[in-house]
């Protein structure tokens, strides 16, 4: 895994290569020049050798030339003879140049006839002689050889100087002088090392003061980036040492300030959104693809019933257990899904509660809008039971006139009739047929009961009273079936009550609880006062009302019952709804309760 420097530390890096490449290249140029420098002083010096020699051979050459023209003498007596005749001069120039060798070689003989130090035999210096003799043939001058092919005794390269050697304006031979290579290199290296080190010491300095602005440069851009952030000047120094920071600072502050400006525009935004999301009376919430809360609403959290808990980041379906089970958690997922926007509306039976949901997704996931419908679906229940009520009452008004008269007609005569009767049987069956008319007034009786829009004859009075005054009939009827009654009645106020109709309602419930409790059960009368009004709640000890019956309730003449007329609840919600007042009811598996909340105004 690699990793990355900063610029400082790049720029450092690379000055430092690159000075050190720039000294590397100046070692070997200024090395060269040494070199060239002291192999120019060792040739002149070898020349001066080799001109010495020739300066001696031409002094001495009557002699040598008495040697070399004696026919008695063999070649290599007369190279012993001349070697005799210069041993002394020779010895002194080896003596004086102890690292440097000469040599004499005579073009008549075609022989080395000397080599110092010590003699040495021409074919071992074969190669120099063919290369020095190539030259001064070319030549006739003194020759200058600097070659690292061409070799001594020890295989190493030497540098050499040869004289060419003239009598009477012929060249009868040459004088040399030579020295190795490594000579020279010993005494160009102590030279160089002389120049060397204080340069190396000097481009240290430079590093250390290069590395002493960069680190200055770093401490001003540290500085210039705290002002960036900041948005404050804290030091004028930086920028006077960096004035090519001063347009870039200008620039960026110009671009801080516009991002300011749109942050706070931005901010702005976002907090009337939020204050909409958190007035609105819908629930809302977010989620991510992985079905995680990214925003819930207050309203939101009161139907989850956690309304101090942060859901940020929760799964809904661990949250939210209860749609996990419900359709919605087949329509979101199909919503995300698909992309597509979802609508359904769902009963949420532990809340006893109607919800409507719109689905819509994006790209990072999707938002719900949930709309509790509860109280539109109870209006439009209302609504359907009032027309029901309104067409009751429209036929109750007919009927009472239609009706009633032709009955009131007929059980007269029946009346005349049943006295003027002489048979039992008759009589009897007269009885029967007056009864049935009564029982069809009755009917009447409660179907303009049904219409009546507001109660007639409220006087102010306890309802305690009239439950009190009711209490021994309702006890009897209690009594008769195997059941007990009990009151719980609390000190309530007095409140305008038409007593006949709050005596029909007592009835109505009282009776409808004692037929759903089952023997040797408890019926409750309640009575307290709260925030609303006085409520009165009347409880059973029953199976609880099925939710196919709960849509209906209300409705006229839908009854459970075999003999019911299906009116008894219809107009106990008549009573409820001319006294103003509020019905409510909560059912289950241990019976149900009735809430009448009377206003007490």
């Amino acid at each position: 895994m690699g990793f990355s420097k900063s610029i400082i530390q790049s720029t450092m890096i690379k000055i430092t290569l690159l000075m050190f490449g720039i000294l590397l290249i100046l070692y070997f140029f200024i090395a060269n020049i040494y070199w060239d420098e002291e192999v120019l002083k060792k040739e002149f010096h070898l020349l001066s050798i080799a001109s010495a020699l020739e300066n001696k051979l031409q002094t001495d050459y009557t002699n040598i030339k008495l040697y070399k023209d004696n026919q008695d003498l063999s070649t290599k007596e007369k190279i012993a003879e001349i070697n005799s005749l210069l041993r002394q001069d020779i010895a002194d120039l080896s003596v004086k140049n102890p690292n440097i060798h000469v040599g004499y070689f005579d073009k008549e003989m075609d022989s080395v006839i000397f080599y110092t130090p010590g003699n040495m035999e021409p074919e071992k210096n074969s190669q120099l002689q063919s290369e020095i003799y190539t030259r001064l043939f070319q030549s006739r001058t003194a020759e200058f050889i600097n070659e690292s092919g061409v070799v001594d005794w020890n295989s190493q390269g030497i540098i050499a100087v040869a004289v060419p050697l003239y009598h009477q304006n012929t060249m009868i031979g040459y004088t040399w002088a030579e020295m190795e290579n490594n000579n020279i290199y010993y005494l160009s290296s102590f030279e160089y090392a002389k120049v060397l080190v204080p340069s190396i010491i000097l481009w240290i300095i430079v590093l250390v003061v290069i590395k002493d602005n960069i680190v200055r440069i770093k401490a001003s851009l540290d500085s210039f980036a705290r002002t960036i952030k900041s948005n404050s000047l804290e030091n004028e120094e930086d920028l006077e040492r960096l004035p090519e920071l001063k347009p870039v600072l200008e620039e960026i502050r110009n671009h801080l300030e516009n991002l300011h400006m749109l942050n706070m525009e931005l901010e702005g935004s976002n907090d009337k959104l939020l204050t909409i999301m958190e007035g609105i009376g819908d629930g809302f919430f977010a989620l991510d693809r992985e079905w995680c809360f990214t925003y819930v609403n207050k309203e939101m959290r009161k139907y989850i019933g956690q309304e101090n808990v942060d859901l940020i980041g929760r799964n809904i379906w661990d949250v939210y257990k209860q749609l996990a089970d419900a359709p919605s958690h087949a329509n979101m997922k199909q919503a995300l899904a698909e992309q597509v926007s979802m609508h359904w509306e769902e009963y949420s039976p532990p809340e006893n509660q109607y919800f409507q949901y719109h689905a819509y997704p994006f790209k990072q996931g999707l938002t719900v809008f949930v709309r509790n419908i509860t109280e539109l679906k109870q209006r439009d229940r209302e609504m359907q039971r009032l027309e029901r009520l309104n067409l009751i009452g429209q036929m109750a008004t007919g009927i009472s006139h239609e009706v009633r008269n032709p009955l009131s007609t007929v059980r007269g005569f029946l009346q005349l009739l049943e006295g003027q009767s002489d048979s039992k049987l008759k009589t009897e069956y007269m009885d029967l047929m007056i009864t049935e008319i009564d029982r069809a007034n009755e009917i009447l009786t409660d179907f303009l009961s049904v219409a009546k829009v507001s109660p007639d004859g409220t006087k102010e009075e306890n309802i305690n009273n009239v439950i009190n005054r009711l209490y021994p009939m309702l006890q009897a009827d209690a009594y008769n079936s195997g059941k007990e009654l009990i009151l719980e009645l609390n000190d309530v106020p007095s409140i305008n009550l038409n007593e006949s109709e709050i005596r029909q309602l007592i009835l109505n419930l009282v009776r409808n609880a004692l037929e759903e409790t089952a023997e040797k059960g408890k019926v409750y009368i309640k009575t307290y006062q709260a925030e609303e009004g006085i409520v009165l709640a009347i409880k059973d000890h029953g199976k609880g009302i099925p939710q196919s019956v709960q849509d209906t309730l209300g409705t006229p003449f839908i009854t459970t019952k075999e003999n019911g007329t299906g009116l008894g609840l219809p107009i106990s919600l008549g009573i409820v709804r001319r006294h103003q007042a509020k019905f409510e009811f909560l059912t289950g598996e241990d019976g149900t309760t009735f809430f009448i909340t009377f206003p007490l105004q």
